[in-house]
């Protein structure tokens, strides 16, 4: 099995067999972007992405392309970006974002998103909307929270609602390990969670602006290096069925640089690596929601 999934883990490090066409969400009514893997069979499973706290679809291009090339059409609406976000709202617009992305015809016309095929994803306040989302849709095959954030109303009070199947990314010595936890213990769906150790929580945007160079958002290689064929071949296996990935799916198969917690591990005194929030990030949350 090690060796397997070693394998498994660098065939989906790396681009898949589409290339990808990108396309504009705008005239829809909701701003964002659409990636569509060209030639892909269709209809091609389809996932909805949201961006982190005051980020946007184009923090993540290149994971979002990643996935695509895949044979996954993403939709990722570019909405409440503000410091203090709605996040109900937030949620609304992916799933309107979702919807738009149904009704089209996609990339050269070649490719529709299928209906019965549909996934969430999303990275800190992001995965946070995107677990709240699957709690309010029942056509929902999978959710992947990259290092979730909590929400208001609160997600993971919903999970048990949830019968998706989930896939939980944490960050060893995140600070938002509390968030993670009470994703992980609500979740009513089959769920994978793997603290990753090499990674960031701030680390999968792709971006360096001013602000983030002052440790908003931390553009992180070996969190994206962590995470794409993670996530890749999770949602292969999962939302397009393909049983060749099915170690993804198996919250006990091994990964390199990642440990797969438990319901035990959990529940033991002391687990998380960062047990207290420092007071700072605390305000800091009390202010944004996330």
């Amino acid at each position: 099995m090690a060796k397997k999934t070693k394998e498994l883990h660098a065939r989906v490090d790396r681009r898949g067999p589409y290339a990808v066409d990108r396309g504009d969400l705008g005239f829809t009514g909701t701003p964002g972007v659409v990636f569509v893997p060209r030639g892909a069979p269709s209809p091609a499973p389809l996932v909805g992405w949201a961006h982190d706290w005051t980020r946007g679809p184009e923090h993540y291009v290149d994971t979002l392309k990643h996935l695509a090339s895949w044979g996954f059409v993403v939709v990722a609406p570019a909405t409440d970006r503000g410091l203090r976000p709605n996040h109900q709202h937030y949620a609304d617009n992916l799933s309107a974002a979702v919807e738009d992305a149904l009704q089209a015809t996609l990339g050269s016309g070649a490719v529709r998103a299928d209906p019965h095929r549909i996934a969430l994803a999303g990275h800190g306040l992001g995965a946070g909307v995107a677990a709240l989302l699957a709690s309010q849709r029942t056509d929902i095959d999978a959710v992947a929270m990259i290092f979730p954030t909590e929400t208001v109303p609160s997600a993971a009070d919903r999970a048990i609602t949830v019968d998706a199947a989930g896939l939980l990314l944490s960050a060893a010595g995140g600070v938002h390990a509390e968030d993670t936890r009470a994703l992980h213990l609500a979740w009513r769906g089959e769920l994978v969670h793997r603290r990753l150790e090499k990674a960031i929580e701030t680390g999968l945007v792709e971006r360096n602006a001013l602000i983030e160079r002052i440790g908003l958002a931390d553009p992180d290689r070996r969190t994206h290096r962590t995470v794409r064929p993670l996530l890749a071949g999770y949602l292969l296996a999962t939302l397009a069925g393909d049983d060749t990935y099915a170690p993804f799916a198996d919250p006990e198969a091994k990964f390199k640089d990642a440990i797969a917690v438990t319901d035990e591990m959990l529940e033991e005194p002391g687990d998380d690596p960062l047990t207290t929030t420092p007071p700072l990030l605390k305000l800091v949350k009390s202010i944004t929601g996330g």
